[in-house]
Formats: C-alpha cells, sequence, structure tokens
C-alpha cells in the first residue's frame, strides 16, 4: 500500500480499522460458538479474521519493522480463539465417548478442538453426526494457520540473515584483519540494530565508494548511481597504479 504514494498516516488508519473488524470478528466468533449459531457463521467470522491477519502482514511490515510483534499476537490471537470457538461448539453438541457415552465437559470439548485443529484425531472422542462439518472446517483452518505460521517464521529468519559473504565463517577473510575496524549495522525485524564486521574483500582498482548519510555507511556506487552534490567518494586505486 506504501508503494503507491499514499500517505503513512492512511495507511496506518487502514491498519487500525483493520483491527477494529478482526477484534469484531474474533468476538462474533466466541458469541456464535457460545451460543451454538449455525457453524457456517463461525468459520465465517474466522474466515476474515485470517484474512485480515495475512492482509495485515506486508502492511504493517512496510510501517515498520517493529510491527512484526503485534501481527504474530493477531495471529495467536486468531489460534486461540478458532480453538476456543469450535470447543464451544462441540460442548453445546457433545462428544461421543468409545463407550457410547456422550460428554459434554468443556475439558473434554476443548481437548477434541485441539486434536482437532491440529490434525491429529486420536479418536478416542467422535463428534456427533451433525457437527462433522465442524471438524472439517476445523482442521482446514488449522491447515491454514500452520502453513501461514511456517511463513511468519520464515519471514523472521530471513530478515535477521546476512548476506553470505558477511557470515562468519564465509567469505574472504584473508581482509579479516585490514576490515576489522570497518562495520555496519543491521537493523532486524525485530527492530533491533546489530553491529557486524563487513568482511566484503578488499576494493579492487578503480572501484568508486561514497558515504550514504542516511545508512551512515560507505557503499560502492554503480555507473547509474547519481551522487549528491557534497558527497564523500573515493576511488581505489592498485599499487601499480599508484606508481
Amino acid at each position: 500500500m506504501l508503494t503507491h504514494n499514499t500517505p503513512w498516516q492512511a495507511v496506518l488508519a487502514d491498519v487500525v480499522s483493520r483491527h477494529v473488524i478482526f477484534g469484531l470478528a474474533m468476538l462474533l466468533s466466541l458469541i456464535s460458538g457460545y451460543f451454538n449459531w449455525w457453524v457456517l457463521f463461525t468459520a465465517c467470522f474466522l474466515a476474515v479474521g485470517v484474512i485480515i491477519v495475512i492482509r495485515l502482514i506486508p502492511t504493517m511490515l512496510n510501517l515498520s519493522r517493529d510491527y512484526f510483534k503485534t501481527v504474530a499476537s493477531d495471529f495467536i490471537i486468531y489460534i486461540v480463539v478458532t480453538i476456543i470457538a469450535f470447543a464451544l461448539h462441540h460442548k453445546s453438541a457433545g462428544l461421543v465417548e468409545p463407550s457410547g457415552k456422550v460428554a459434554t465437559t468443556f475439558i473434554d470439548a476443548l481437548y477434541f478442538s485441539v486434536t482437532t485443529f491440529t490434525t491429529l484425531g486420536y479418536g478416542d472422542l467422535r463428534p456427533i453426526p451433525e457437527m462433522r462439518l465442524a471438524t472439517s472446517i476445523e482442521a482446514f483452518l488449522g491447515m491454514i494457520s500452520f502453513a501461514l505460521a511456517m511463513s511468519m517464521l520464515w519471514l523472521w529468519c530471513q530478515e535477521n540473515l546476512v548476506p553470505k559473504e558477511m557470515a562468519f565463517f564465509d567469505g574472504n577473510r584473508r581482509h579479516k584483519k585490514s576490515l576489522s575496524v570497518s562495520r555496519i549495522r543491521i537493523r532486524t525485524i525485530t527492530g533491533k540494530e546489530r553491529k557486524l564486521k563487513d568482511w566484503r574483500p578488499a576494493p579492487q582498482s578503480g572501484e568508486v565508494f561514497y558515504y550514504d548519510k542516511e545508512r551512515q555507511e560507505w557503499l560502492e556506487a554503480q555507473p547509474d548511481t547519481e551522487l549528491p552534490e557534497g558527497t564523500l567518494a573515493f576511488r581505489a586505486i592498485s599499487e601499480d597504479d599508484s606508481d
């Protein structure tokens, strides 16, 4: 959304409105489960919730990487509400035990909801025929949630990775001593700044470097790079060129 010249204030307002809708959808999901409304109502409310979470990930992270914790919290809330909402449905409808007795306790319903959401399905409790659709929907939402959780985990790892040539045991370490005083700062998705040694190979003859005031580091100038007036820059030369 920020890529279309939209003011950040408008994006922030959109994020707030989506959170309001998300909260309302989660509340309606719990109400639907408590009063045992038609299970498709609960499924629709939860579907709205997961769609909002997915839409919020790029929007909020484009505002600030510090918002990753907020998105992760929204996702955890969605998972908890999903499990509890379906547990309330199963408590109202009842679960069939191996002995044929119908269990109506919330603990049994919560246990069955967790095993269904995680697609374990031990089989010690069974839903009544009228609630089979509910278990299928919950298992489907569980698979979507696990896929989204893995994506968010990879996003967090990717944002905290440094280029391969800067890894501790990779790159050209022969220049470690000469580049030990050169450092860069990397701002991760957690919002923390880490200082790491820049282990790039020594500059080659003819390469031009300039100082970026915003990033506060030296960068290599490309052929199409337009340097602002007054920018500090230097050109690397070899010993042969200096002669």
